[in-house]
């Protein structure tokens, strides 16, 4: 037989750090282990992220089940071994046949791109920089001999930078610029504010209004800086957490403890379908994994978890007591 291929090794390593997560008894040695293995390339994530949306398929009120609740046991069946490699096994050939993900463009410089709602592109920069953009993205490119900038119009970018001393990279979203120190970061722009995580290198957070009193910031891996027309803020995150901000370059929303308010405004993002939630359930938490197209998907299983009523009201579904 034939050597397995490089994709299909790490399918097997994903499935079988699922598996242990599922089945054995996991602890916090074991996540930091999983997460050194996610941060090792962008490829683990992925297939971490795919498989276990295959498996959250076949096992959902499980994976999904709200902390606050409590439920007998029996409710929940675990599911056998044999059940977990099945789902993950079926997905993984999807995912080997099709490829893990590939390059749309080797782009020109000069160009702007624009992702609709839903959408998802992947940019390869003449210079091997890599960007892909996430839902209603628009991002421009200007490149010359002395500088290499893009302009994130609107939207959610993550970049993969090429460093070049002599040749800097920057990324500049209304009053602020991400300058590259040799980089992976994801920068996500709102009406209010900016949002940027470091997972790899530095970058240097600065605002270009000469009437900011902020001070430049370098960020650092597990950075997550909060940048508005007053402030930049910069926080931590682990691992693990910036791998689910990540996720949606798997076509997934990765919930922990969500207050449903804030998992609707997430999938509004991504579709026609917006979720409109009722005051009186607003605050319930939920965890869980979930397509970012998942809304209906997302509607039923707080029906089955939390007893919500759904009304379809035209395009909206609204959930309530």
């Amino acid at each position: 037989m034939s050597e397995p291929s490089t994709n299909e090794r790490i399918e097997a390593h994903a499935a079988d750090w699922l598996a242990r997560q599922q089945f054995e008894n996991w602890n916090e040695v074991e996540q930091k282990k999983l997460d050194a293995w996610l941060c090792e390339s962008d490829n683990h994530a992925a297939a971490y992220w795919r498989l276990k949306a295959a498996f959250d398929r076949t096992d959902r009120l499980a994976a999904l089940r709200s902390p606050m609740l409590q439920r007998p046991s029996a409710d929940v069946p675990r599911k056998p071994w044999t059940m977990l490699y099945a789902a993950v096994a079926a997905f993984a050939l999807i995912a080997i046949g099709g490829g893990i993900a590939g390059y749309q463009f080797l782009a020109p410089d000069g160009r702007t791109f624009t992702t609709p709602v839903g959408g998802h592109m992947t940019v390869k920069l003449a210079d091997g920089s890599v960007i892909e953009l996430n839902t209603d993205t628009v991002l421009h490119t200007d490149f010359t001999p002395e500088k290499r900038a893009v302009q994130l119009v609107k939207g959610e970018a993550y970049f993969q930078i090429e460093h070049n001393a002599a040749r800097p990279f920057s990324v500049t979203v209304g009053d602020h610029r991400i300058v590259d120190l040799g980089t992976k970061f994801f920068v996500r722009s709102s009406a209010k504010q900016l949002d940027v995580a470091l997972v790899e290198g530095r970058a240097r957070l600065e605002s270009t209004n000469s009437a900011s009193n902020t001070r430049p910031t370098v960020l650092m891996p597990g950075d997550f800086a909060v940048a508005t027309a007053t402030s930049i803020g910069v926080s931590r995150k682990a691992v693990h957490e910036l791998a689910d901000d990540l996720a949606w370059r798997s076509g997934m929303l990765v919930f922990h403890n969500a207050r449903l308010v804030d998992a609707a405004k997430e999938f509004n993002r991504y579709g026609d379908v917006k979720l409109v939630i009722s005051d009186s359930v607003s605050r319930l938490t939920i965890n869980g994994a979930f397509p970012t197209n998942g809304a209906q998907d997302f509607a039923g299983v707080t029906h089955e978890i939390f007893g919500l009523h759904i009304d379809r009201k035209g395009k909206d579904i609204v959930l309530s007591r």
